[in-house]
């Protein structure tokens, strides 16, 4: 039906009471630009002509849509900025803290260990654990290998995470964590860019959990403990601390963390090397498949570490880790 317009009543709306072309054309239910063509008919125009309509607000016109369904179309689309090396201050001041250390449970693999993490939350808890720290790998993913799928006890992003959640829920400490952008987490992105990103929905389902970025992340207490996160992309090398020395040599003097937890390798180890103290963080996933085709052991078990400051960053660090067998 042909809308039916009295110039005396636009001319109020428009030019009396201010309102904008939008506000009117929102009023008779048309589009913005024919409201503009309205007014264009009968003559009516402003003092001050108004600024013509971006582009954006011209596409949004042409398809019908309102500012409410594009903050919501936005909205739905978000993904998270895949940044690495982000610092998250922790406003601990005293001059020790205690945290643990939990990596590469890959869970939806059939060889994740349930009472491993069941035993480090118990632990922790004895011991006073503030927080814990996962340098990725947090659940199995879908590699497209051939035979993977038969390793998995949970197919499928869906049932991953609902499984991740499940088991992280048991977790009543914060839990900062990263992913790897091309490893077991990062697949359901990479992997036919399907852009599913584990890392920002288990931070937006878990509520003591955060995401705080792909491959590696730093963190930075308040009593000047460093503590940088890593999950490399490479094999593991013949002698297990290879990796970590070549990491370690590559860094900048002034870049260095007090503490480094290594994710990814699936290997326990302590190091102390270019005054860092390193951490190779172990897994809560049995030896797979395909590490006994590499002919690399898994080392599964948790660490939790102690660590006094002094004005510089570590003073002092205990640590002790907790081995399990299959």
């Amino acid at each position: 039906m042909k809308k039916k317009y009295e110039k005396e009543k636009l001319e109020e709306l428009y030019i009396t009471k201010n309102m904008t072309a939008k506000e009117v054309a929102d009023i008779y239910n048309v589009k913005h630009n024919t409201m503009r063509k309205v007014f264009s008919r009968f003559g009516i125009k402003k003092e001050i002509i108004e600024q013509e309509p971006c582009k954006l607000e011209k596409i949004l016109d042409k398809h019908n849509i309102s500012e409410d369904e594009l903050k919501s179309i936005l909205k739905s689309t978000k993904k998270s900025k895949p940044e690495s090396g982000r610092l998250k201050y922790l406003d601990f001041k005293d001059n020790h803290i205690k945290f643990t250390v939990i990596s590469d449970l890959h869970l939806g693999h059939n060889r994740y260990r349930p009472d491993i993490l069941e035993h480090a939350i118990e632990n922790s808890k004895k011991q006073g654990s503030e927080f814990y720290c996962i340098p990725g790998d947090i659940i199995e993913g879908m590699s497209g290998r051939d035979g993977h799928i038969y390793e998995l006890s949970h197919i499928g992003a869906t049932n991953q995470l609902n499984y991740a959640i499940e088991q992280l829920s048991q977790i009543d400490k914060p839990m900062y964590a990263i992913t790897a952008r091309n490893s077991h987490d990062g697949w359901f992105s990479s992997k036919g860019n399907m852009g599913f990103e584990v890392g920002p929905e288990l931070d937006r389902r878990l509520e003591n959990f955060e995401f705080l970025g792909y491959d590696e992340a730093d963190i930075e207490l308040g009593n000047k403990i460093k503590i940088k996160m890593t999950h490399p992309g490479d094999g593991t090398a013949y002698a297990v601390s290879y990796k970590a020395q070549k990491y370690l040599n590559a860094l900048p003097g002034g870049q260095k963390p007090d503490i480094l937890l290594q994710g990814h390798y699936h290997k326990a180890m302590y190091m102390f090397y270019r005054n860092v103290h390193h951490f190779d963080a172990g897994t809560l996933c049995d030896q797979t498949i395909f590490m006994k085709k590499k002919q690399t052991p898994a080392m599964t078990g948790y660490w939790i570490i102690d660590a006094w400051a002094n004005d510089k960053g570590v003073d002092r660090i205990k640590s002790e880790f907790v081995p399990f067998w299959e």
